[in-house]
């Protein structure tokens, strides 16, 4: 006797059983809704910021509540957080790539398989959280306007205001070097707290740009200086933990300045010229002659060579001298570090260190459609001493 094995009729029950499973099956799961959620408001803010007035508005009424408790936070580490961040940042992401490589290979081991899931999942969270902290720190400042001191930004400088103005730059300079505290070797010598003497430099000049009141970090010298300076570096600001942070073979000469700039990066000055620029008024407005030393020193050569390019050598030989000792002191590394620093047995070749930080800085720079625009403080200048130089 043949039997015949009938299909069990579908009841409604199964129905709807399958077509939960089936949406189920389907469905984002919780991360990657959170994901695309994410990556959604990111990209909307970087939009966004394209509208120079919510920019500013960002700048002027919402990043000091961002970047004031972050620099509260950061600032409780005695080392700089940003330098330790890096090479683990590095090392987070060539895991990843590697275990992408592998997934092809080893996507049946279960353990393999488990651990990639759990690991890139964690990687793109980080990364994507890079992303959103330095949209609010870094790529939003870059869409605001430019400083206009004094509502003189589109005016135009006759070689006669550059005269006064670089005249002016070198007689400070001259005057201040006689009062300096030096060595035997000539060195200026500063015994104060230079942190903490800027930043109440820098708040003394919150009446006149208000984003300089409130709250700053100390300064933080980088353990891998020596990189810093194969680097051509002297200072610098870490977006992703709000911190600034400098050289510490850079000469006591241009220190204050150097910390002035990359403490008034956080406080939303964001383009070089316009850090610069907050950096030398803050300096020269000190009761403090070393940071007036150190803020006049700091755009010597902006004004200097500027003026320089624009007369020939006849006039320029009839202005103001510039001092010896003040030529001795314009430098960012004295002649014994930097023979020192020549000296030191490196792990990477100095020129390979530069061409790695150039690299680094011009895409940077590339991305944000900036420009290394550090000698334009000399226009800001003109404009600051508009009606009173000239």
């Amino acid at each position: 006797m043949e039997v015949i094995e009938k299909t069990k009729p579908e009841t409604e029950l199964d129905t709807v059983k399958g077509s939960a499973e089936h949406k189920k099956k389907h469905k984002l799961s919780k991360y990657w809704l959170i994901m695309i959620i994410y990556s959604v408001i990111i990209v909307s803010l970087n939009l966004l910021a394209k509208i120079t007035s919510l920019s500013d508005f960002y700048d002027d009424n919402i990043f000091r509540y961002i970047s004031q408790p972050y620099c509260r936070f950061t600032g409780l580490f005695p080392f700089s957080v940003g330098e330790v961040l890096i090479p683990l940042a590095i090392l987070i992401v060539l895991v990843a790539v590697v275990t992408l490589i592998l997934l092809p290979f080893l996507r049946k081991k279960d353990g393999f398989k488990k651990f990639a899931n759990k690991y890139l999942k964690s990687t793109l969270a980080f990364v994507l959280t890079v992303a959103f902290i330095m949209t609010l720190n870094c790529n939003i400042l870059y869409c605001t306007s430019k400083l206009d001191i004094n509502g003189h930004k589109d005016k135009k400088y006759t070689v006669d205001d550059i005269e006064a103005l670089r005249n002016y730059v070198v007689e400070q300079c001259n005057n201040l070097s006689e009062k300096m505290e030096r060595d035997e070797n000539g060195y200026v010598i500063y015994d104060g707290d230079v942190s903490k003497d800027v930043k109440t430099a820098l708040n003394n000049l919150s009446d006149e740009f208000p984003r300089l009141n409130g709250y700053y970090p100390n300064a933080k010298p980088v353990m891998g200086s020596y990189f810093m300076y194969q680097s051509g570096i002297i200072g610098v600001y870490f977006p992703f933990t709000m911190e600034a942070n400098y050289n510490t073979y850079t000469s006591t000469t241009y220190t204050p300045e150097v910390i002035a700039h990359e403490l008034s990066h956080l406080k939303g000055y964001i383009y070089e010229d316009e850090a610069n620029f907050i950096a030398y008024l803050a300096c020269i407005n000190s009761d403090n002659d070393m940071l007036k030393y150190s803020g006049y020193l700091s755009v010597l050569n902006y004004t200097n060579n500027d003026y320089y390019d624009c007369v020939d050598d006849e006039r320029y030989s009839k202005q103001i001298a510039i001092d010896k000792k003040v030529s001795f002191d314009n430098y960012c590394y004295d002649a014994e570090t930097q023979k020192f620093l020549k000296e030191k047995k490196s792990v990477i070749k100095d020129e390979v260190m530069e061409n790695i930080s150039d690299t680094i800085t011009d895409t940077y720079l590339d991305y944000y459609e900036a420009e290394p625009n550090y000698s334009e403080v000399t226009l800001l200048m003109l404009q600051y001493y508009d009606g009173v130089l000239y």
